[in-house]
């Protein structure tokens, strides 16, 4: 029934008939969905960042009114209504939009438009380390696991959206998606301050994040009845959910799924309280299977390889993750199968981490391994062989100055005082 109510849902909401010539032109993008939604409700409030209010008359205006050239274009933003205006302009002007992290290295993203249609691109770490780009293109298939979402979430005109995850990833990206095509003001800020969210949150609004984030917003001691709490791109751990339903009420919900993959499994309230930890069942238009070494099939409750087809898919094929599936064909993710560790949502490489602590004059050898976290999944350590005298928190500054903040080894231990 997920794809019935769903779509009746989504299209109710969109109102596609009201702009046939726009789905025409641009297809279901966020730029069709913007001036779509400036047509049904132009003095609503459509965005809230750190500047304030702004309706979708006038987004759909600025967003006119902003200059962009080229076939392929980049958008390095934080969470503000920079971003927005930016990804929309280029969709209306036809161009592919590369979503970069405003904090990482510059990327190679070419000059040409993939299709004949500009879209959004999102970059992803790949299986090396290396940011790349992932084209994806929209098409009727694709939308079957949204509507999975668009039914089991109770998305409502006019209810607060709380985004606190990036724009620039999927799962924010996502729901800055669903926000604008249900008419929810969506509420970002440049930094995360728990404080901050915990203040602004009021009764009945729907609050997302990854499992860390969400997790500081509860431990400030914020207690309001809110319409629903999603976590995703990271280990939901029991603990932490049960620290976000204490908080916020039994509307915790799970998503699982990655920038290549899309959505794959949506765990709702119930799922979490009958089987804490688990991602939930598979979306509409998604196979999950979890297979051995040899490719095939183990029984309930046996930890094998998470393999994943989906519409929204790239590729096809393993997902890197260990896990296994219940009696009621909910899943559970026990652990990854290479060495990438995820830590609050982000890919680390432990060869990018090595190779960085390597150039310090002190360091001999070092290997970088995971640590099991309750609110982050996992955090990168450090073992390191020192060649001089060196502390850990010199180690630390000096990663920190060339890596990305999730990429810093929170602990270094050291093997030896001197080789």
């Amino acid at each position: 029934m997920d794809v019935p109510i769903g779509l009746w849902r989504l299209l109710t909401a969109v109102q596609p008939w009201r702009a046939p010539l726009a789905f025409q032109r641009h297809g279901l993008t966020l730029a069709t969905l913007t001036f779509l939604a400036a047509r049904n409700h132009p003095a609503e409030v459509a965005l809230i960042d750190d500047e304030g209010a702004l309706t979708y008359g006038e987004l759909a205006r600025m967003a006119r009114e902003h200059h962009t050239s080229g076939e392929r274009i980049v958008v390095r933003e934080l969470n503000d209504r920079s971003f927005v205006i930016s990804v929309v302009a280029g969709l209306l002007h036809n161009a592919d939009v590369v979503l970069a992290d405003p904090r990482g290295p510059a990327v190679e993203v070419g000059k040409q438009r993939a299709g004949r249609r500009g879209q959004v691109v999102v970059m992803t770490s790949g299986s090396t380390g290396t940011p790349k780009v992932v084209e994806r293109k929209l098409t009727p298939a694709q939308v079957m696991p949204i509507t999975t979402l668009v039914r089991r979430l109770p998305l409502k005109h006019g209810v607060p959206l709380v985004v606190t995850q990036p724009l620039f990833h999927g799962f924010g990206l996502g729901f800055l998606a669903l926000g604008l095509a249900f008419g929810m003001p969506v509420v970002v800020r440049r930094h995360f301050d728990p404080e901050q969210v915990a203040e602004f949150l009021q009764p009945g609004f729907v609050l997302t994040g990854v499992p860390p984030i969400l997790s500081k917003v509860a431990r400030t001691g914020v207690h309001v009845p809110l319409r629903a709490v999603v976590s995703g791109a990271g280990p939901l751990h029991p603990a932490v959910a049960d620290r976000l339903t204490k908080a916020f009420g039994p509307v915790v919900f799970n998503l699982y799924g990655s920038s290549e993959d899309g959505w794959s499994t949506l765990a709702t309230p119930e799922d979490l309280a009958e089987a804490p930890g688990t991602i939930g069942r598979a979306a509409t238009g998604v196979r999950i299977a979890i297979l051995d070494d040899e490719g095939r099939p183990v029984a309930p409750g046996e930890i094998g390889h998470v393999w994943i087809e989906s519409s929204l898919q790239t590729r096809r094929g393993d997902s890197g993750d260990l896990g296994h599936r219940d009696s009621a064909d909910r899943f559970f993710i026990d652990g990854r199968a290479d060495d990438l560790i995820v830590t609050g949502g982000e890919n680390v490489f432990p060869i990018e981490v090595e190779n960085v602590l390597l150039t310090h004059p002190a360091v001999a050898e070092v290997r970088v391994v995971a640590v099991p976290d309750e609110e982050y999944g996992a955090l990168p350590a450090a073992r390191v062989v020192r060649r001089d005298a060196v502390q850990a928190e010199e180690l630390i500054n000096y990663a920190r100055e060339r890596l990305a903040p999730a990429k810093v080894p929170r602990q270094i231990l050291f093997a030896d005082d001197h080789v």
